[in-house]
């Protein structure tokens, strides 16, 4: 088990308080072009402690959670009170017990449960955020799914319910989405990846060069998926089982080297790739986009900067923070972004 360190590697919690607007102006030239309303949001500290948090590698929340990914001493996450900032408890336990997760897992926050997945081991878990509130002990997950599905590889998933799942990565190494139910059986797939035709690009570098976040509109079956080092955004609907694309802004693919030794499989960047898509955050009527055009190389995977788009795709308005941030969690109710942030002492 590595123990990660609380003092000088710490990311900083940090509120950007704002009024969220509108506008509908768009251009078709690159994605900041898009946006012609910007607003700088004024910030003010957490009441979320650092002495809660090791290394955050991840953000979510909804109106009363605040879910930080910050593995160490055992467990992956960390839960706060979003409105009085208190901590709550630790869970996730890494292992490979009944009631335990691998490392490494990512989760999606709907409807008050928190549903990881880990697709090496092809599992997928659920913890009740109620009970994590109200009992402490209780933090066992409950199994969704064992899935075995041939030719799939998932970045991210979303548990719709119990029963269904909404995936994206590569399927037969060409569509980018899949639905399939807690028994493998899939009920639909769609929507090419950039990269579907180039024969420089194998089955395992095809979905390395694929991997991005998803969110999903609260109350209904709409995701939106953004690719890794991409300007690249779908917005897509499940509609009677079946998956139907709302709105494709591809603007600018990965630049991106696959290398493949027949055992060894990689996609590095190159001195042009951009940063691009950071990280998603999803409300009932935006998607929040930490966004970036500058080089990878120059000035890393970080930005100031926030896109939100309305769920038909169409930009509202960026808005500037006064911090680079890593990663970001939106909160409706009180119209305030949580992001990530180094800290100024730690460098």
């Amino acid at each position: 088990m590595v123990r990660k360190t609380k003092e000088k590697s710490i990311l900083l919690m940090l509120l950007f308080v704002c009024i969220l607007g509108a506008c509908k102006n768009e251009k078709k030239h690159s994605v900041l072009s898009l946006f012609s309303e910007e607003q700088l949001l004024s910030q003010k500290e957490s009441n979320i402690h650092e002495d809660s948090l090791a290394m955050i590698e991840g953000l979510i929340c909804d109106e009363e959670n605040l879910i930080a990914y910050d593995l160490h001493s055992g467990d992956s996450y960390t839960l706060f009170d979003i409105k009085t900032g208190s901590y709550i408890t630790r869970f996730g336990t890494i292992g490979q017990g009944p009631d335990e997760i691998p490392s490494g897992c990512y989760g999606y926050l709907l409807k008050k449960n928190f549903s990881v997945f880990n697709d090496q081991m092809r599992i997928v878990m659920k913890y009740s955020l109620d009970s994590l509130r109200n009992n402490s002990m209780a933090k066992n997950p409950v199994c969704l799914a064992k899935y075995d599905i041939s030719d799939a590889q998932i970045s991210r998933l979303i548990a719709i319910d119990n029963n269904t799942f909404f995936c994206a990565g590569t399927y037969k190494s060409q569509y980018q989405y899949l639905l399939f139910d807690k028994n493998s059986k899939i009920l639909d797939y769609g929507i090419n990846v950039y990269n579907a035709s180039d024969s420089t690009f194998n089955m395992y570098t095809r979905f390395l060069a694929n991997q991005g976040d998803l969110v999903m509109q609260p109350g209904k079956s709409v995701f939106a998926y953004s690719v890794n080092f991409s300007s690249n955004l779908d917005i897509i609907e499940v509609v009677d089982g079946k998956i139907k694309l709302i709105k494709s802004l591809r603007l600018a693919d990965p630049i991106c080297k696959p290398a493949s030794n027949g055992v060894y499989q990689s996609v590095g960047m190159t001195e042009n790739s951009q940063v691009g898509y950071i990280n998603l955050s999803a409300t009932s009527k935006y998607i929040y986009a930490l966004y970036s055009d500058k080089k990878i190389y120059e000035h890393g995977r970080k930005s100031n900067v926030v896109l939100a788009y309305d769920w038909n795709g169409n930009a509202v308005k960026k808005y500037i923070l006064n911090a680079d941030a890593y990663y970001i969690a939106i909160d409706a109710v009180d119209q305030t972004i949580y992001a990530a942030v180094k800290n100024a002492e730690g460098g």
